[in-house]
């Protein structure tokens, strides 16, 4: 068993009804986007927001952490990346479904970056489905036998700064066209004049999405 992921939550006054899980980017924190739950905790007032380290550090910085190295972008590398941080997602979401008795289309997810690399890479591959995924400035990782692997499906929206400097917002379009070939319900929006980064208008969007799906 590994050891199961730690970071800042917030939580309802009330036994949560669903869930919210914030999974940050490359060299960052859990702290990084938990912000987002405080925008947003007055309006889903019983839901419980989690935003987990990724499981490794960083070499740079006691308070960086990644979900898998990007030292090398080659695709056997993030592939491999992905397929280790996998266990740790997956036991973490257990582990939250079963401490606070939610079922998996309870449980919403939102992404930045290597975060959305690991929720579009690995959450349609769990048996039961999530409420959904919102990502944030990602892409989608293919392998081989990514189509094979594919258990459950639920809807997807993405968000991509059209002058993205890390990851190239086709990245977000190409992503949104394999899940469509496969029969998700799927919508992107690429934003003028935004880098890699989450804007005013990103975080409505998603705020939107995520009150529709969970029936908020």
């Amino acid at each position: 068993m590994k050891k199961i992921l730690n970071g800042p939550s917030i939580k309802p006054n009330a036994q949560p009804k669903n869930a919210i899980i914030f999974l940050h980017g490359y060299g960052a924190n859990g702290n990084d986007l938990i912000s987002i739950a405080d925008l947003w905790k007055n309006s889903f007032k019983e839901t419980i927001f989690f935003s987990p380290n990724a499981p490794f550090k960083c070499a740079w910085g006691d308070n960086a952490f990644q979900w898998f190295d990007l030292t090398s972008i080659s695709p056997d590398k993030i592939g491999e990346g992905l397929n280790t941080a996998g266990p740790f997602l997956n036991e973490y979401v257990d582990d939250i479904l079963k401490v606070y008795g939610l079922n998996s289309e309870q449980i919403f997810f939102v992404g930045f970056s290597q975060g959305t690399m690991m929720a579009l890479y690995h959450l349609c591959k769990r048996v039961d489905k999530c409420a959904g995924i919102m990502g944030y400035s990602g892409l989608l990782f293919q392998d081989k036998e990514f189509d094979s692997k594919v258990k459950s499906k639920f809807p997807i929206k993405l968000y991509h700064g059209k002058n993205d400097e890390v990851i190239d917002y086709s990245q977000t379009i190409s992503s949104a066209e394999k899940f469509k070939s496969l029969e998700f319900n799927v919508e992107y929006k690429i934003q003028d004049n935004l880098g890699h980064g989450i804007d005013n208008e990103g975080l409505q969007y998603g705020f939107n999405f995520i009150k529709k799906t969970l029936n908020i």
